[in-house]
C-alpha cells in the first residue's frame, strides 16, 4: 500500500475518533429538564378538597310510637329515596291503637258536652216555673188576696233554684273546658303521628317499611333541600390565611374539565383530625350535579402582578438548582406566593434562567447536564 494512503487512513480514523470522543461527551452528560424563569401573576392558593352539600338538611322524626304508614301516593313508587317532595306534603304516619281509641273517646265526649250546653242546666225549665209562681202571687197580695208570707216562700225557693241553677251551669262549663281540652291534646297529638314536609326538596333517606312498627323518637324520612352548596376541607396551618370573599377555583372528579369560580362564605369554627371546615358558594352548579359529589379547591388569598415565576416542583426546601452554562448547581432563594402549581421567587433568582424541575436528587454540584427546555 502507498504511503501517502497510509497517512490519509491515519487521519480518517483519528477525526472519526475525534468525533465519536465529542459526540460520547456530550450524549454521556445526563438530561434534565429545565423552566425558563419569566414574569407573570404570581398567586397565593390554599388547597382543600371539597363535597357538594345541601343547603337544608330535616330529621323528620316520629313524635309517637306506632305503625308507619306511607302515603298512599308513595304506593306506586318503587323507591321513596330521591322521590321529589313539596312543602306541606303529606309523608306517611302513625298508626296508634291507644291514641286513636283515647282520640275517639274524647270526640264523642267532647260532642257530648256540646250539646248538654245548648240543652242549658236541667232545672232551667223549673226555674222559670218558679219565676212565673213568684209574679202570679205578687199580683195577688198587691190585690190583697193572699197573704205576704206565701209571697216570701216562693221567693225563697226561687232563690234556692236560681242558685241550683247556677252551679249547673258552673258544671257545664267545666266539664266543657274539660272535654275540650282534652279532645285539644289528643288532636294535637294525632297531628303530630302525620309526617309533613316542612320544605320543597328531596328524600335522602326513608328508614322503616311501610307498615312496620317504629318508636318515638326514631328518623323514618329525612328531606333535603335542592339548593346546594361547597362543603371544603383545609389544614390546620392555613386556617389563618383565608376569609369570607375570597374567590376559589373548584374542580369536581366528575367534571374533570370544567373549572368552577366560587367564593368563600364561612370558616366554621372547631377541627377535625386538624382540618377545619370552609362553606363556599355553588351558585351554578353543572348539570346533574349530585350530593356528597368530591373535587378538589384552591382559594386564592393573594395576588402580585409581573411577579418572577417558576413551578413549584423546582424547589426544594428554599433551594433551587440553576443551570448555567451546561452546568448545574444548587441555589438558596426566598420565595413568595406559591400554590401546587407555581411558585414567586422574591429573591436569589434572575429572569431567564433555568432551574431544573425534575430528579434534583440526583444532581451533583457542578456536573455538566443537557438540558430540555419545557416552557419555550
Amino acid at each position: 500500500m502507498p504511503r501517502w494512503m497510509t497517512r490519509k487512513r491515519a487521519l480518517a480514523i483519528g477525526a472519526t475518533a475525534i468525533v465519536l470522543g465529542i459526540c460520547w461527551y456530550f450524549l454521556s452528560r445526563p438530561m434534565v429538564e429545565v423552566f425558563v424563569a419569566r414574569r407573570d401573576t404570581a398567586i397565593s392558593a390554599v388547597y382543600g378538597t371539597v363535597k357538594v352539600a345541601p343547603t337544608l338538611i330535616f330529621n323528620i322524626r316520629a313524635r309517637a310510637s306506632g305503625v308507619l304508614h306511607y302515603n298512599d301516593a308513595f304506593g306506586q313508587v318503587p323507591s321513596l329515596v330521591g322521590r321529589d317532595v313539596k312543602k306541606g306534603e303529606l309523608l306517611g304516619w302513625v298508626v296508634n291503637d291507644d291514641l286513636d281509641r283515647a282520640y275517639t273517646k274524647a270526640e264523642l265526649e267532647w260532642k257530648a258536652v256540646q250539646e248538654r250546653k245548648q240543652l242549658g242546666p236541667a232545672d232551667t225549665a223549673a226555674l222559670k216555673t218558679q219565676q212565673a209562681l213568684v209574679g202570679r202571687l205578687e199580683n195577688l197580695v198587691s190585690l190583697k188576696n193572699i197573704p205576704q208570707v206565701d209571697l216570701e216562700r216562693a221567693r225563697n225557693e226561687l232563690t234556692s233554684m236560681t242558685e241550683l241553677v247556677r252551679r249547673e251551669q258552673i258544671e257545664i262549663d267545666r266539664a266543657a273546658a274539660v272535654a275540650q281540652q282534652e279532645y285539644a291534646n289528643l288532636k294535637d297529638r294525632k297531628e303530630l303521628c302525620k309526617f309533613i314536609s316542612p320544605i320543597d326538596g328531596t328524600l335522602q333517606t326513608v328508614t322503616g317499611g311501610n307498615g312496620e312498627f317504629i318508636n318515638e323518637g326514631s328518623t323514618p324520612f329525612v328531606v333535603i333541600s335542592k339548593t346546594v352548596f361547597l362543603e371544603g376541607q383545609i389544614d390546620e396551618e392555613d386556617v389563618g390565611h383565608i376569609a369570607p370573599g375570597m374567590k376559589a377555583a373548584v374542580k369536581l372528579y366528575a367534571y374533570p374539565d370544567l373549572t368552577l369560580t366560587e367564593k368563600v362564605t364561612q370558616l366554621r369554627p372547631g377541627a377535625s383530625n386538624q382540618r377545619y371546615t370552609v362553606n363556599l358558594t355553588l351558585d351554578h352548579p353543572p348539570p346533574n350535579v349530585m350530593i356528597d359529589m368530591t373535587g378538589e379547591m384552591n382559594i386564592i388569598s393573594g395576588e402580585r402582578k409581573d411577579a418572577l415565576i417558576i413551578p413549584t416542583r423546582a424547589i426544594l426546601s428554599d433551594r433551587v438548582w440553576v443551570v448555567n452554562g451546561g452546568i448545574a448547581r444548587p441555589r438558596m432563594v426566598k420565595v413568595g406566593f406559591r400554590n401546587p402549581e407555581r411558585t414567586e421567587i422574591r429573591e436569589g433568582l434572575r429572569e431567564g434562567e433555568k432551574v431544573v424541575v425534575a430528579d434534583q436528587d440526583l444532581l451533583q454540584t457542578g456536573e455538566r447536564v443537557r438540558v430540555a427546555v419545557i416552557n419555550q
